[in-house]
């Protein structure tokens, strides 16, 4: 899994996470850090203090460990590594 898939999960929570965008406007899901990812980002974490960085982080490892299933479920070969990945690479 490269950074602009990471990039992608953490823009998905962090427009899931907005209330609406009662936070802070919708960013898009490119897969690039920009200013407005990073804008988006600190606005979370001073509106969302103490608790926002750990409820960021599980949802960006749902979405990590969503896609490591999919790569199982899309070829079975990944099976043999699915346990090993959910282990050493979600928290």
């Amino acid at each position: 899994m490269g950074p602009g898939i990471a990039t992608g999960f953490l823009q998905r929570s962090l427009n899931a996470l907005n209330r609406n965008g009662r936070d802070f406007t919708e960013i898009a899901v490119d897969r690039q850090i920009g200013g407005k990812t990073l804008a988006a980002l600190q606005t979370f974490l001073q509106r969302r203090r103490p608790d926002g960085e750990t409820i960021l982080l599980k949802a960006v490892e749902a979405l990590q460990g969503a896609r490591y299933i999919k790569l199982a479920e899309q070829r079975p070969a990944n099976e043999a590594f699915l346990y090993g990945w959910l282990a050493h690479r979600i928290s």
